[in-house]
């Protein structure tokens, strides 16, 4: 299995500033509470080792690439596939709309994916490879425990 540190790029990174100026601003409004308006989130390109191009990342609240909580949404177009890896830590997944393809193993096998919709919510325990894709344009959103990371799962290992 190949290991990348992170799937944080510099993009990624003004997208996360971005998000944070704008939680900031609403915490000191609200007198502690952050929020994020739906129409303030940039989505940017996200190149991850291993994935094909067309992935599109926005940090919603916390810094994903350090320890502690974190909050990002995903956008994949149509007809997108993800090859099998898993993370070291659980994450909490939402699908805020399209058609989120997901399944569980170490080897991708269409024949094994499973179709989750609009507020459907999966928890993906740490360490479980899993594989996927969208039908139709898919954002989803994930949280959990920082640092996020992939581990993308080499087909040789698996044979």
């Amino acid at each position: 299995m190949l290991r990348y540190p992170s799937i944080l790029i510099a993009t990624v990174l003004t997208a996360a500033v971005a998000s944070e100026t704008v939680a900031q601003e609403s915490t000191d409004a609200m007198g502690g509470m952050s929020a994020v308006s739906a129409s303030s989130i940039t989505f940017a390109d996200i190149a991850v080792p291993g994935f094909d191009p067309g992935m599109k990342i926005a940090v919603i609240d916390g810094n994903p690439d350090a320890s502690g909580p974190y909050t990002l949404r995903l956008s994949f177009p149509a007809g997108y596939r993800f090859p099998p890896h898993f993370h070291p830590a659980d994450e909490n997944l939402t699908v805020i709309s399209g058609t989120l393809l997901l399944a569980m193993g170490a080897r991708a096998d269409e024949s094994k994916l499973q179709a989750y919709g609009v507020g459907d919510y999966l928890h993906l325990p740490a360490i479980k490879p899993h594989f996927g894709g969208a039908r139709g344009a898919t954002v989803i959103q994930l949280h959990g425990q920082g640092p996020f990371k992939i581990n993308l799962v080499q087909a040789a290992a698996s044979q």
